[in-house]
């Protein structure tokens, strides 16, 4: 997952990779796809390669790995407490305290 923030979204926008002056931040940019040109090419099997920018839809893939304890199950809700800033991530995986419980249960769990 190739990420590109609110910021250099908006510098994109602006055109700044364009420009002569800017050459640094062209290169910044073209860094991380040639690495994932290379990782694709020599890993198997073929990792999911995902270019997002902030707030579009392909972002879900880096939020929905990153932090996956926020769910519609959490103690805060969506929005955490009061004051707490920031954005809810939901996700269709489960936390690792949730994992661990699951298989706490089926450990102790009487099959007959």
């Amino acid at each position: 997952v190739i990420y590109h923030g609110d910021t250099i979204k908006k510098w994109k926008e602006k055109g700044y990779h364009e420009s002569p002056e800017h050459e640094n931040f062209r290169q910044q940019l073209a860094t991380p796809v040639e690495d994932a040109q290379e990782i694709l090419a020599t890993r198997f099997p073929m990792p999911r390669y995902v270019d997002c920018v902030h707030g579009d839809s392909q972002s879900r893939f880096l939020f929905a790995k990153v932090n996956p304890s926020q769910t519609h199950n959490s103690v805060y809700g969506y929005g955490g407490p009061a004051g707490a800033g920031g954005a809810a991530v939901l996700t269709e995986d489960v936390s690792l305290q949730v994992f661990m419980d699951h298989l706490k249960k089926l450990a102790v769990a009487n099959n007959s």
